[in-house]
């Protein structure tokens, strides 16, 4: 009798890990598939092949497997639909697609509260509500304060938190501590760590590196200093040559040849 109870303990370990396993990998290639239609998708920055993704990403919690992170690349989508209404100042769209990011990634945030990339993503989407909720400062101001130091705290070698307030510096007044000499020191930061930047797991969000390069070529030509202009089709250069398919560096390629004939 106990020998038959133990022999039937382990085959029910052996099932259960068997799958356990093609679960775990059904994920990770579910996971892997709709984040490489994500970049292609991001490339182009077309709003219907971003929310064609979007749905995949929604398919994939059916698994029920590290809903944190599926959730947190919905929020990730919805702040990029959400920053494209900004070229056209659709502050109806930014307003929209904010709120709905706002709803996700706080969600994956109670799946999952210690994972940095979280409040870097909810800091960007705080940094939306200024289009719409200026009204709010107060508010947008303590919400930006409170992510950035839960990111920093978290992981302070996380590419993407120096990146995005190198990007938000690069906008912001010199009198508030922004311009493109604020902007350049972060964003040489993320670069710097993007170099040898590994994520725990193949399926996490390492987006950034390319933008890097693109941001650096940007707020070099707009310090426009002595040999900045140099340096900017340094970054442009070398970011298309590994990133060749990057629609953002495409475009500051044209801000670029644009800039250099008026000179």
């Amino acid at each position: 009798m106990k020998k038959t109870f133990f022999y039937s303990a382990i085959i029910f370990v052996l099932i259960f890990t068997f799958s356990f396993n093609a679960y775990s990998d059904d994920f990770t290639n579910a996971m892997m598939k709709a984040k490489k239609n994500l970049t292609a998708a991001l490339n182009t920055y077309d709003e219907k092949d971003l929310l064609k993704v979007r749905g995949e990403f929604e398919r994939i919690l059916q698994l029920k497997m590290n809903e944190w992170v599926v959730n947190y690349y919905m929020a990730y989508i919805d702040y990029n639909i959400a920053t494209s209404g900004m070229k056209d100042q659709d502050n109806e769209k930014i307003k929209k697609y904010t709120q709905s990011g706002f709803a996700v990634i706080d969600k994956s945030i109670e799946q999952k509260d210690d994972f940095a990339d979280s409040y870097v993503l909810k800091m960007c989407l705080t940094f939306n509500r200024w289009m719409y909720e200026q009204d709010k400062m107060d508010d947008i101001m303590a919400v930006t304060q409170q992510t950035d130091a839960a990111a920093l705290k978290l992981d302070a070698m996380n590419p993407r938190y120096y990146l995005m307030k190198g990007i938000s510096a690069l906008y912001m007044p010199e009198a508030f501590g922004g311009g493109a000499d604020a902007s350049l020191k972060l964003l040489e930061k993320a670069y710097d760590i993007f170099q040898t930047r590994k994520e725990a797991e193949e399926y996490y969000p390492d987006w950034g590196y390319s933008m890097s390069f693109g941001f650096m070529a940007t707020a070099f030509m707009k310090r426009d200093k002595e040999g900045d202009m140099e340096k900017a089709k340094t970054f442009i250069d070398k970011g298309l040559e590994k990133f060749p398919d990057s629609g953002m560096l495409k475009e500051v390629l044209k801000q670029y040849e644009e800039k250099t004939k008026k000179n």
